[in-house]
């Protein structure tokens, strides 16, 4: 009879241990206040040959909320909900890999301006995918692509060094 206290209280402790374990999405889950700054390369889109204009330009910082829900623990998958303040609110669905997230691409809305003064609103499509560090802080890194005309000029937009920040509340 002494021996089957030792067998039960093996079985229990392993039983804890394996409900105890993580899965990846409930690990994102959670409010954030995020601040994304960055910049983008405007080409000018010439179709007689010659050569276009090229500026750089930075975004304008942006500040928000974002809140990430989990969909499904079983497959790690979040909805992301961007609020920025004063601007527009995007929805996305990621899937979490450990301390990292891939958001799925999306289009915002964006704001830029150029050396000439110029100001640009249009929208860009982003390709974002970001980690995880002290389990409260989320770097998310960021692509956008697009295209914008501004006084009969075409320009495509590309920006690869677009980082966000979000600290959880």
């Amino acid at each position: 009879m002494k021996n089957i206290h030792p067998l039960l209280f093996v079985i229990c402790a392993l039983i804890a241990l394996a409900s105890c374990q993580k899965k990846n999405a409930p690990l994102f889950r959670g409010d954030y206040c995020f601040k994304t700054s960055g910049s983008v390369t405007l080409d000018e889109i010439v179709t007689n040959g010659e050569e276009g204009d090229s500026f750089t330009v930075s975004l304008p910082n942006e500040i928000g909320q974002l809140e990430i829900s989990v969909l499904d623990n079983e497959k790690d998958s979040v909805v992301v909900v961007m609020n920025t303040m004063g601007g527009e609110v995007v929805v996305t669905h990621a899937f979490c890999q450990d301390n990292k997230i891939f958001l799925r691409d999306f289009t915002k809305n964006t704001l830029l301006f150029t050396g000439d003064s110029i100001s640009l609103k249009n929208e860009v499509r982003v390709s974002a995918s970001g980690q995880m560090y002290e389990d409260n802080t989320l770097i998310i890194n960021m692509i956008y692509d697009g295209e914008a005309e501004t006084n009969e000029r075409n320009f495509k937009i590309h920006g690869d060094n677009i980082r966000m920040a979000a600290i959880r509340n």
